[in-house]
């Protein structure tokens, strides 16, 4: 099942690139996450691994991923190595006229979900994503030199 969520953000494409890939800054805006870091950085970033600790419907996580893609300043793609899901995460960044396109894609393999309604589990996937778009949106936006008085 795919979930995507697109947002025009008014800052500049290089800083929502860097605020993506600061791992350590991503608690700020994934309200579940309490740390996230890299585990294993590899030379161009594909295969590198990371790790997230969550605490996801009161259960604490740690949940591993690893870059699949790597295009610098424009997409970074990693795979969950969490048995059952192995959901693939896509984060896509392209500049705009005022600032930039950012879409978060998750395919997300459902595993022991795949008898729940479709509508009933977008529904609930939809609330614990968009909460983090929207302060990701929130924060970027404030701190972008595109919203500073000149």
């Amino acid at each position: 099942m795919i979930f995507e969520y697109s947002n025009h953000v008014q800052c500049t494409k290089e800083e929502a690139w860097a605020f993506i890939t600061d791992l350590e800054r991503r608690p700020d805006w994934i309200h579940f996450q309490e740390k996230c870091y890299w585990t294993d950085k590899k030379p161009g970033m594909v295969g590198s691994k990371y790790q997230e600790k969550e605490v996801f419907l009161g259960i604490p996580l740690n949940v591993n991923y690893e870059i699949t893609v790597w295009k610098e300043y424009e997409r970074v793609s990693s795979k969950c190595k969490m048995a059952p899901f192995y959901q693939v995460v896509d984060v896509i960044v392209m500049e705009e006229e005022d600032g930039c396109f950012c879409s978060l894609v998750i395919d997300a393999k459902l595993g022991p979900f795949f008898l729940v309604p479709e509508k009933f589990l977008r529904k609930q996937v939809d609330a614990i994503v968009q909460p983090l778009t929207d302060k990701f949106i929130e924060i970027l936006e404030r701190e972008s030199v595109l919203r500073r008085p000149k």
